[in-house]
């Protein structure tokens, strides 16, 4: 049994949190689209190498459902470095328009694809300034999360001509459940370092997301869920995959720069001691789901 100060210790932490999160939800500095997008805008450079190549063929596994015809138009949400809509552009489409809120992620996309189109512009800001029935297509690949879900999938139905077709794959809620306990145990230990609080909107499950497209007023012709996992070496390790590939995007701005090594460090000592013995195992679960507008 744990002895009774313990047990006190362990509670005045988590209170401590509780109130620190309560403040920073009350009156913080930043939104957290800013904190995202100064984690894009600094990984844009290896992203692809990090995220898009370990996720590519799930990316694919949707994309080889999705009907294409030649001529159509296409807008690409959450676009990031371009390899969505660089493969819609592979299957045919006359034209699309990859959209994304991180400058880093449109400049590596424009490199990538100089035949797309890209803009630097929120995704539900620009959904609601394209006309109706202006889109035969419209995707979003790993980021619907950090918009309004609700909000982004009525746009996108506002916007698809009838028998216009969405594509959406994206991390689920549950995605990285033992990260995320790991950091919060690492800031409740620290509470006073915590700058930043994310307010995000992953959806749980797949049948979340296709009830959305519904009540949208989309058909939906298909959906999923899954896992995906890689090991490494050690904590620190992990910490260094999360912040490549963006996972950790928010998590990495938030805290004071002052105490930042501190809880970097305290973290991969959490996360690799869960995972012990052996390697440390990242476990990333998705949803996707196809719409069609009626």
């Amino acid at each position: 049994m744990i002895p009774i100060e313990g047990q006190l210790r362990r509670r005045r932490k988590w209170v401590g949190l509780a109130l620190r999160v309560g403040r920073l939800l009350w009156r913080q500095q930043q939104t957290t689209g800013q904190v995202v997008q100064a984690s894009y805008d600094r990984i844009a450079g290896g992203y692809d190498e990090a995220w898009t190549d370990h996720m590519r063929d799930l990316t694919d596994a949707m994309l080889g459902r999705l009907v294409v015809r030649p001529g159509d138009e296409a807008i690409d949400l959450t676009c990031g470095t371009g390899y969505l809509s660089g493969q819609l552009l592979a299957r045919g489409v006359g034209s699309v328009v990859g959209v994304d809120a991180s400058s880093g992620m449109v400049d590596a996309a424009c490199d990538n694809y100089p035949d797309a189109e890209f803009v630097c512009f929120d995704a539900l800001k620009y959904l609601r300034r394209r006309p109706s029935g202006s889109a035969d297509i419209v995707t979003s690949g790993w980021g619907l999360g950090y918009c309004s879900p609700r909000a982004v999938i009525g746009e996108i139905r506002r916007v698809l001509r009838p028998g216009g077709r969405a594509a959406i794959i994206d991390n689920s809620l549950f995605s990285l459940a033992g990260v995320l306990w790991a950091s919060f145990r690492a800031f409740a230990e620290y509470p006073d370092a915590l700058q930043h609080v994310m307010k995000v909107k992953f959806l749980p499950h797949s049948i979340v997301l296709a009830s959305l497209m519904r009540l949208a007023g989309l058909g939906v012709a298909a959906r999923g869920d899954g896992a995906r996992t890689y090991a490494v070496d050690d904590g620190q390790a992990a910490l260094a995959r999360l912040r490549a590939t963006g996972a950790a995007a928010g998590f990495e701005l938030a805290a004071s720069s002052e105490q930042t090594r501190t809880v970097f460090d305290r973290f991969a000592e959490i996360i690799q001691a869960d995972c012990a013995p052996g390697p440390v195992r990242i476990v990333h679960r998705y949803l996707w789901a196809l719409g069609v507008r009626i």
